[in-house]
């Protein structure tokens, strides 16, 4: 047995309690140092999440660093990051099935945890975007966590001019402060206002709204921008105009770590954690124990502020 956070009902946050110890042949064994709580976890409790997972009760936990105690293709004592959809929420977890990503001797845990999901749904779309110095890229939602990242992400990689779309002041002053060239109120005229800062207009986007705001901003992007899509906080659904995409040869494009494929997850999320040790990326984070998942669970259901939430062992 082993002490873990389980979540007993849809739409319930979890409770810690004693959980069976699974083992899978050849599969590591982990020992929880931090988690990280992430939207998707809140997702998955409430059923509302698109890929198959187990009903409840399970174990909740979609990624957690740990110590590899035995098994799998490290050596005990590796500190590996793991991501899977449920169960790693727990004082140790069986990886079978994860994505197991090794890190260097050293690494911050709880910095580790803080940047899985959200810091790669900032980082990698950077990248999937096939964004070229000089190019002016503008994230909408700027002032979450993969928000942040994606500010840091497209200053990391020549951009020209990062635009940060953010409804609150204390979101727009974190980009700025973050590498943001310009920090806009979601509200208003979206797209004249960047139009007016980017005469050129936007070649990328990192969108993690939808809806209204995504419709807004089509106006002010050049010909041939390409979109990535990395969540909905706006809303689940938007009307989008034909048009543009038609006219201006624009790309939209999806992103979720659990749909790219782990050889090129590992050597991104290494990458990312090696940003934040030389201090080219920042977040606030915001750790407690693992008994008190619970809290933790309902500061992100109630909208975490740009504050990323990371749970420790102990």
């Amino acid at each position: 047995m082993t002490r873990a956070l389980v979540v007993d009902a849809h739409g319930r946050p979890p409770r810690l309690a004693d959980a069976p110890g699974v083992a899978s042949p050849g599969a590591a064994r982990v020992r929880l140092r931090a988690a990280g709580v992430n939207p998707v976890d809140l997702a998955i409790g409430g059923g509302r999440f698109y890929l198959a997972v187990p009903s409840p009760p399970y174990v909740a936990g979609a990624e957690a660093v740990g110590e590899v105690v035995e098994g799998g293709d490290h050596p005990p004592g590796t500190l590996v990051w793991c991501l899977r959809a449920t169960g790693l929420w727990a004082e140790e977890f069986d990886a079978a099935g994860a994505t197991v990503v090794d890190l260097p001797p050293g690494t911050d845990p709880v910095t580790a945890a803080a940047l899985g999901i959200a810091g790669l749904a900032g980082w990698m779309p950077i990248a999937r975007a096939r964004t070229a110095p000089g190019e002016t890229v503008a994230v909408l939602g700027a002032s979450g966590v993969v928000g942040q990242v994606a500010v840091q992400a497209a200053r990391a990689a020549g951009a020209g001019r990062v635009v940060a779309v953010a409804r609150s002041d204390a979101g727009r002053a974190r980009a700025r402060d973050l590498g943001a060239d310009h920090a806009l109120p979601a509200e208003g005229d979206l797209a004249a206002e960047i139009r007016r800062a980017c005469p050129d207009g936007v070649d990328v986007v990192v969108d993690t709204l939808w809806g209204e705001p995504l419709a807004a901003l089509l106006p002010a992007l050049a010909r041939g921008a390409r979109i990535v899509q990395v969540g909905s906080a706006a809303a689940p659904l938007a009307t989008l105009p034909g048009g543009p995409f038609r006219g201006g040869r624009l790309e939209l494009l999806g992103f979720s770590v659990f749909s790219e494929p782990p050889g090129e997850v590992a050597p991104a999320y290494r990458a990312l954690v090696a940003a934040a040790g030389r201090g080219e990326v920042r977040l606030e984070i915001a750790d407690a124990p693992l008994a008190e998942g619970a809290r933790a669970w309902e500061a992100v259901a109630r909208g975490a502020g740009g504050v990323k939430h990371v749970l420790v062992a102990g």
